[in-house]
């Protein structure tokens, strides 16, 4: 599904909000996705606010599709040794898994190996990001009727739901200092709106950060934690706001025309990059840390989607239609050197940078089923690091 016209954005992003989106990818491809990171709007075509993509149906937070199929992994092997360390240390992945039988949060190393699954109970899981130190991951998982988020500890234990309202919520995001989880919630109504709330990391001292009548989403900490920018639809379009972590001084960031969306920081707080289609098709923008001079990084035909910073600050990976799938490349953060990495007949989603800026986890289906890859920025090393039953998603690399 290519993305042509604000009304077709908007079409996208009333399906995540209806509870579009999941099993696949990540951070942020098209209205509704980073997160990524992940954030809300700006993951795949088919994301949910959570920012994963997968097949626009059922489930907020990218609550889409069927279940794999049987025989999935449960709490896996031996913990191996690899680039990263050992598992549990900065090597590791986390990711989301829709296997049937053993659906969960898990981690494996960036070598492939000591997959683990951290929790138990059966439901839909999405969106788990790593705590700044590393420790815990919080995650969104729907295990009745609605989607709530919940910590768990990097080794499995003390698993603690942190919100219990009657609609749902997904989208956690820590703040830099690791003591607030910020997240959209999405009312349980006839026409369900979504908000931005944030809460204590340990449960509790929750509040709205942005309920202004208009749908809000996807929040993303600024590196210092004093702002957070997240999207406000209103009618056709869409723009970036920004507000302090209490909810004050909220303010219009980056405005029409056109909808813009996935905002995500530059690891040092100058610049914040997201896709607008203000130019007639989504590309991939960057504007200053006072929301002025949007530059365009890309300005293909086709839609690109999806930016993510690499923690080096030099480049950006996004997800691109322009070959008529959807492919992983790299693009440096003045628009030079714009290049696929990851580039096949299938459907590549949710590109993370590793903490040392020297390889990208995504999701790809070239397989036949959506399995958790990397490659390096100049297209090496290509290789699957999840085999189970899938579909594996939102894969997230824990802090260095």
């Amino acid at each position: 599904m290519l993305i042509a016209a604000p009304t077709a954005l908007l079409v996208v992003v009333g399906l995540a909000l209806a509870g579009g989106g999941g099993d696949g990818g990540g951070s942020k491809d098209v209205a509704g996705g980073s997160t990524s990171t992940t954030a809300a709007a700006g993951a795949d075509v088919t994301s949910g606010p959570g920012g994963e993509t997968g097949s626009a149906t059922s489930g907020p937070s990218g609550a889409g599709g069927a279940g794999g199929v049987a025989g999935g992994s449960g709490a896996g092997a031996s913990a191996t040794t690899g680039p990263g360390g050992a598992l549990g240390g900065p090597g590791t992945i986390a990711f989301a898994s829709r296997r049937f039988g053993t659906p969960g949060v898990f981690i494996v190393t960036d070598e492939g190996m000591g997959e683990k699954r951290l929790t138990e109970a059966q439901g839909e899981y999405f969106t788990p990001v790593w705590s700044p130190d590393g420790k815990r991951i919080a995650f969104a998982s729907r295990r009745v009727d609605n989607t709530d988020v919940y910590v768990v500890n990097a080794d499995g234990s003390n698993e603690k739901r942190l919100t219990s309202f009657a609609g749902n919520d997904f989208d956690p995001a820590w703040s830099p200092d690791g003591k607030r989880i910020a997240f959209t919630r999405q009312t349980n109504t006839a026409k369900p709106a979504t908000d931005v709330y944030a809460l204590d990391a340990g449960g509790g001292g929750e509040r709205a950060l942005a309920s202004s009548g208009d749908d809000e989403f996807g929040p993303v900490w600024s590196p210092d934690g004093t702002r957070i920018a997240y999207t406000r639809v209103t009618g056709a379009e869409a723009a970036i706001w920004v507000t302090g972590p209490d909810g004050s001084g909220a303010r219009a960031f980056v405005t029409p025309p056109g909808q813009n969306l996935s905002p995500t920081w530059s690891p040092d707080g100058t610049r914040l990059a997201f896709v607008s289609n203000r130019a007639g098709n989504a590309d991939i923008l960057v504007v200053g840390a006072d929301g002025l001079g949007a530059k365009a990084l890309t300005s293909d035909p086709g839609e690109d989607l999806s930016p993510a910073w690499s923690p080096d600050g030099r480049r950006l990976a996004y997800i691109s239609t322009r070959n008529a799938d959807r492919d992983v490349r790299i693009v440096d953060a003045d628009g030079r050197n714009d290049h696929a990495v990851a580039a096949n007949r299938s459907e590549e989603a949710t590109p993370v940078w590793s903490p040392d800026s020297a390889r990208i986890a995504f999701v790809s289906d070239r397989d036949g089923t959506r399995q958790i890859w990397f490659v390096t920025p100049e297209g090496l090393s290509l290789r699957p690091l999840t085999n189970g039953p899938g579909p594996d998603f939102d894969p997230r690399w824990r802090p260095s």
